[in-house]
């Protein structure tokens, strides 16, 4: 299968450097990454570069970037965004928040869906679940990966063969700043009743064995968004894009395409 050449660069988004990696052609897909690794580009990154042209920011606060002051929660990294959407000069691209970057790309997409051509969210979290989600933060890392993956062993794709006393202290600066966003509670308890101004296409993706947050969930939010479509990928935990990566490329390519989006 023909290998995508990524790219590295830094963005000055008003004064605050992000790091981010581009690869590929086509229709902007912007992807908004879970909380950890947001360095990382992998199998999920370039079977979607196959198809658009990927633009994969870090968040504020992740994979070695200072956390600013004005990063208080969610909302701000949203509103981040839309200034980065404006600084690359991106026409209404399809954008794709997996976990806690389905949080903040459901809250871009009801303040300012006029930006968006069409909405992913992937295992998102963000909207108040039914039942309180599992406290990773007090947990071993083997039993949170449980939580995380159908296969727990698929998380060392995340990890470096030789954690060096860098990455341990870069894991916990993240840990850090998804304190921050999600300590007091994982959700915002005003954005379920938000959901109706989505006025974007919007897919939502889950997977089967996600025992963080379950699908019902999904379904409740593909419910409450109007006119959005639910897709269940089999074999996934919470983390689709690594346990799953084509399957989940593919899940995107066949929505963008009923939109005209895409290659």
């Amino acid at each position: 299968m023909t290998t995508v050449t990524h790219r590295e660069k830094t963005l000055d988004v008003r004064g605050y450097a992000v790091p981010m990696k581009t690869g590929g052609a086509g229709q902007p897909l912007l992807l908004l990454h879970g909380a950890g690794r947001g360095e990382f580009w992998g199998e999920a990154h370039e079977a979607l570069a196959r198809s658009f042209a990927v633009y994969a920011p870090v968040h504020p606060g992740f994979a070695g970037t200072p956390l600013p002051d004005w990063v208080q929660g969610v909302d701000d990294v949203a509103l981040h965004y839309v200034d980065l959407i404006r600084i690359l000069d991106m026409k209404r691209p399809l954008v794709v928040g997996i976990s806690i970057g389905g949080w903040i790309a459901t809250e871009l997409a009801v303040r300012r869906p006029d930006l968006l051509g069409a909405l992913v969210l992937v295992d998102a979290i963000g909207v108040r679940p039914e039942q309180p989600l599992p406290d990773l933060f007090i947990m071993e890392p083997v039993e949170a990966m449980s939580y995380l993956f159908a296969d727990p062993a698929k998380a060392l794709a995340l990890a470096p063969s030789a954690p060096d006393p860098d990455f341990i202290i870069r894991m916990w600066e993240e840990q850090a700043t998804a304190a921050r966003l999600m300590w007091k509670r994982p959700y915002d308890p005003k954005l379920r009743r938000r959901l109706h101004h989505i006025t974007v296409p919007t897919l939502v993706v889950w997977g089967e064995q996600d025992r963080l947050i379950p699908p019902s969930h999904g379904r409740m939010l593909a419910e409450e968004i109007p006119n959005a479509q639910f897709q269940i990928i089999q074999g996934a935990g919470h983390v689709v894009s690594v346990e799953e990566p084509e399957a989940l490329a593919s899940a995107i390519r066949d929505f963008a395409a009923t939109l005209s989006l895409g290659g």
